[in-house]
């Protein structure tokens, strides 16, 4: 199976007005002009897929910056140095750089489907089936778009068709409601439409679109408090599990952590577990136009040979993770470095070991450096930039999706939903838990080591409201155990001592949006803040 490979011309060709964050400017290769034949579809559906990754310049929402919201719960913090540290500290305000990019980047990403949407049904050259198979992606894309975009900001405009002129837009944001009923109604859609099967690795198909209800019904009964949802996202998630389409990487000829590295091998992306994956290809590095992703990047440690590698960690993880984790969970040593650990790279080359102590930002006693992505075989040693996907959903997730929406659904776990939970922990030879024993707490937390470091941990405190009890469990775990204090990282100087509930579970709008769209009104909760 090929992969999609997003070259900078597919990129390049759906990139308008840089400085217009509600829709981009769709004069120019993007306009009619543009859609002339199928091949020209084809590329505009993989400039849809790209503006997930990133664009020359810019990290992207699955290459960087999803960091920032890694590093907004309670496993872990950005350096000093990092894009990350204002939003971990939740010092964030309308003109903070990853609020504009989150932003920019889901309406231009929203724009180039509705392109996909409004152009590909006038070439007459496409067959029928071909076509419905385009429009399932760009429909797929663009209610994940719209779940993300609700998930980051609640309210926000909804746009379904491309600009007709580049400028002077006046759109009212919409109720979170609406965008979680768009994504469904989108997702939908792409059910309908998509292929069961497809041709390239990466494509999504019609498998993934019921997948991904499961996750948007699951989290929108949280977060518009409709319970009447939590069945909705059980029997999504069980049509899923029932079709077989998907398994966990489990070989039983390995050992879990064995398991865990083909999981997360550059020799087996695209792999069973992979239901949505937005596909890496670093051409070049940093400098000459990166489409790979970045997340190697944020977890360089430096090493106790003071090797200088480009980076040296973007985030690290909290000293109470350590003693939250288990240690029986094997998934703990696979996930976060610890003093002495070897770090590998290429053909196994030993770069030196892990230390804590000279780790750049690292301000705790002997672990804290994220492992997790760094066991990609082929991670740049100097920018520390690969070709590893962001798998943004993939079955484990599902499963214990399933689990959740079958207890939450009538308050009872059933067979399957408990078989659901216990093929995660089977993976990594933890023993099962009795259905009666598995409450949504327990859930949770599986949900949390599971996922780590795969940027979903602070989505599952935001739709539970459930941050400031998580905050709180660090901090006061924080200040009993001993520091190094490499930064001078005091007790009394504890990142997420800013959240306010109120506030903070939802992003502000960007203050550069603002200025653009005269219908658009900054949220009472952030109004005032570094207005221009």
């Amino acid at each position: 199976m090929r992969k999609i490979i997003y070259t900078l011309l597919t990129v390049g060709l759906f990139i308008g007005c840089e400085d217009n964050l509600v829709q981009q400017d769709p004069t120019g290769p993007t306009g009619d002009d543009f859609f002339q034949s199928e091949r020209d579809v084809q590329l505009a559906v993989v400039a849809a897929y790209a503006g997930l990754t990133g664009l020359a310049g810019d990290g992207g929402l699955w290459a960087r910056d999803m960091w920032g919201v890694e590093a907004m719960s309670d496993n872990g913090y950005g350096i000093a140095d990092a894009p990350y540290n204002s939003m971990d500290a939740f010092a964030h305000d309308p003109n903070t750089q990853l609020v504009q990019n989150f932003y920019g980047n889901l309406y231009q990403g929203i724009n180039r489907c509705n392109l996909v949407l409004q152009k590909a049904p006038l070439i007459d050259e496409i067959a029928q089936a071909d076509l419905d198979n385009y429009l399932g992606q760009a429909y797929f894309i663009r209610g994940y778009e719209y779940f993300l975009l609700t998930l980051l900001f609640g309210d926000a405009p909804i746009v379904l068709e491309p600009p007709v002129e580049p400028a002077g837009y006046s759109i009212e944001a919409s109720s979170a409601t609406a965008l979680y009923d768009q994504a469904i109604s989108d997702l939908e859609m792409a059910e309908q439409l998509l292929n069961e099967t497809q041709d390239d690795a990466g494509k999504v198909e019609r498998m993934a679109a019921t997948a991904m209800l499961a996750k948007v019904y699951l989290f929108g009964a949280d977060e518009l408090s409709n319970t009447s949802w939590y069945g909705l996202a059980e029997q999504k998630a069980n049509e899923v599990v029932t079709s077989g389409k998907y398994a966990l990487v489990d070989d039983p000829a390995l050992t879990p952590e064995e398991n865990l590295i083909s999981l997360w091998s550059l020799s087996n992306q695209n792999s069973s577990e992979d239901i949505f994956a937005v596909q890496h290809y670093s051409s070049g590095g940093w400098a000459n136009g990166n489409v790979g992703s970045t997340f190697p990047m944020a977890i360089n440690p430096r090493l106790d040979r003071g090797l200088n590698i480009w980076g040296f960690g973007w985030l690290h993880t909290y000293e109470s993770v350590e003693a939250q984790w288990d240690d029986a969970d094997p998934r703990k040593r696979f996930s976060i470095f610890f003093d002495g650990d070897d770090v590998i790279t290429i053909a196994g080359d030993n770069l030196g070991q892990y230390s804590s102590s000279t780790a750049r930002g690292q301000s705790r006693r002997d672990s804290g450096g994220p492992k997790k992505f760094w066991w990609a075989e082929s991670t740049d040693r100097v920018s520390g930039i690969n070709d590893l996907d962001a798998k943004v959903l993939r079955y484990a997730d599902l499963l214990l999706i399933h689990a959740e929406a079958d207890l939450m659904a009538d308050g009872n776990l059933s067979a399957a939903g408990a078989n659901s939970f216990n093929e995660v922990r089977a993976r990594v030879d933890l023993p099962p838990i009795a259905a009666g024993s598995i409450t949504r707490d327990v859930i949770l937390e599986e949900r949390r080591w599971e996922l780590f470091l795969e940027c979903h941990r602070w989505f599952d405190l935001m739709r539970t409201e459930t941050a400031e009890a998580a905050f709180q469990a660090i901090e006061d775990l924080d200040n009993t155990l001993p520091q190094y204090d490499v930064y001078a990282l005091s007790k009394n100087d504890f990142e997420k001592q800013g959240f306010i509930p109120q506030k903070h579970y939802k992003l502000p709008y960007p203050q550069a949006a603002l200025n653009q769209n005269p219908a658009l009104v900054q949220k009472p909760e952030w109004a005032g803040e570094s207005e221009n």
